[in-house]
């Protein structure tokens, strides 16, 4: 097949990319699922995961990983980088949110609105996907002709408007790119003189792209459906990442999902917000940190190691922070004794019965017996995760059935063993490549209604 399908997936900590043959869904293979390896470069971290950051430094734009430094190396003059672009796309007045000049903390040269730093950084995603698929053997003579990407359910179902907004975006990127070529790589950034010069003319010239729009939980849908003998009707997704923690619940009747917009939950706290909750605690244990000079610094060494400290906790139930020959230990337990902490695990439970009782309520209607429940997303292993999808299992019917993060084939020889730990963070993006047509909420500047049910009644398979 010389068709290949490409869905991007920008998420507030990291962006990923996937693509997979046409018709993958239907015949699938894993040896041909393509997660992209975007930070292959970089040499450090995860290949698959691209840092969402932009730094606007004093002569130059720095993008991914590099912008994350140079902010870290800055953070005492009240510099930092955008992130959070998700958080951004998801206002109810994207216009106006666009248009707004960014704050002195991220430009203090004043000269850019929020919407030029957001297509700055898709046309490096769009550069750097380039790249990937250029190394990757089975990519290089391949033709990404169908171009999706994937999205929550913003806006109470509203995604058309949305949608014109983010194909028009990636647009000007892919204009901004074409103008400036290899420059955006340059792993020293880019000049703010070249943008200045390259940018508004880009802009002015670029034509919407062509892409079509995946709802996050239906792709997890795809994927999901795609790797068990058998699947279930009816779907639960929890998907917790750096800014929000989302809910949805599908149905699903042949080769159609549609969301259940009834049951969609977002929550403000997610990984963000557990790394607080974790600092703070340190800082709380830290009694010779009394001074706000050493508080800072210790607030700013913690920054730099929270991942793997957040990581290392969850999995092994305790992480030690060593910082000028003191070393501070922290528990799962202190974690899960802290209030904010509690408040938000009660909350996450709250919406997710509620959540749960929709799908179940229309699963029954349908005379279907079984719901599955996943996790995906960054904070897919986190025990509490796992604790709230498996806490209704098989209880009452329709059943609940659990279902792993990582799927047995994402496991597989053909992936060397690269794919598996990061796979509930690309898990949208191998699902949003892997769905058909059928599954899109938007293509081509056509949106279908979120909760739209056409040929669905009660029984009909």
């Amino acid at each position: 097949m010389s068709d290949w399908t490409l869905c991007i997936d920008f998420g507030t900590a990291y962006s990923k990319a996937a693509a997979a043959p046409a018709g993958a869904w239907s015949r699938f293979d894993p040896a041909q699922v393509r997660p992209l390896m975007l930070s292959a470069h970089e040499g450090q971290g995860s290949a698959f995961l691209l840092d969402s950051a932009i730094f606007v430094d004093d002569d130059r734009v720095l993008f991914g990983r590099a912008a994350i430094a140079q902010a870290n190396a800055q953070a005492d003059t009240k510099r930092s980088a955008l992130r959070s672009f998700k958080t951004l796309l998801s206002v109810s007045d994207l216009d106006r949110a666009l248009n707004t000049n960014a704050p002195a903390t991220i430009d203090p040269h004043r000269i850019f609105q929020m919407r030029d730093l957001i297509v700055l950084y898709l046309a490096y995603l769009l550069a750097s996907i380039d790249r990937a698929a250029a190394s990757d053997t089975m990519l290089a003579q391949a033709e990404l002709t169908n171009r999706r990407y994937a999205a929550p359910a913003w806006r109470s179902g509203d995604s058309a408007g949305m949608h014109q907004v983010i194909v028009k975006l990636f647009g000007e990127a892919e204009a901004f790119r074409a103008a400036v070529g290899k420059k955006l790589l340059a792993p020293e950034g880019m000049s703010l003189r070249t943008i200045s010069d390259a940018l508004p003319k880009a802009m002015d010239q670029a034509a919407p792209q062509d892409m079509g729009l995946v709802f996050e939980a239906t792709a997890a849908a795809a994927y999901t459906s795609v790797g068990l003998e058998q699947s279930a009707s009816h779907m639960i997704v929890v998907d917790m990442g750096a800014g929000t923690t989302d809910i949805a619940a599908l149905a699903r009747l042949g080769p159609r999902a549609f969301e259940l917009p009834e049951a969609r939950v977002t929550l403000k706290q997610a990984g963000d917000f557990i790394d607080r909750v974790i600092a703070n605690r340190v800082l709380d244990t830290a009694k010779w940190a009394r001074s706000r000079e050493q508080k800072t610094e210790l607030w700013t060494v913690l920054m730099r190691q929270i991942g793997d400290i957040k990581e290392t906790i969850f999995a092994d139930g305790r992480a030690t922070l060593r910082n000028q020959g003191r070393s501070i230990s922290l528990s799962q337990r202190d974690i899960e004794q802290d209030r904010d902490f509690r408040e938000f695990v009660k909350a996450l439970r709250e919406a997710y019965d509620h959540a749960l009782a929709v799908v179940r309520d229309d699963a029954q209607a349908r005379g279907r017996s079984e719901v599955q429940a996943i996790a995906v997303g960054g904070g897919a292993s986190a025990p509490f995760i796992q604790d709230l999808i498996h806490r209704k299992a098989g209880s009452t019917r329709p059943r609940v059935t659990p279902r792993p993060a990582t799927p047995d084939w994402a496991r597989g020889g053909v992936f060397k063993g690269n794919l598996a730990p990061v796979f509930p963070q690309l898990a949208i993006a191998i699902g949003g490549a892997l769905a058909p047509d059928a599954m899109l909420a938007a293509r081509s500047g056509v949106t279908r209604p979120a909760n739209d049910r056409s040929d669905t009644r009660a029984g009909r398979d």
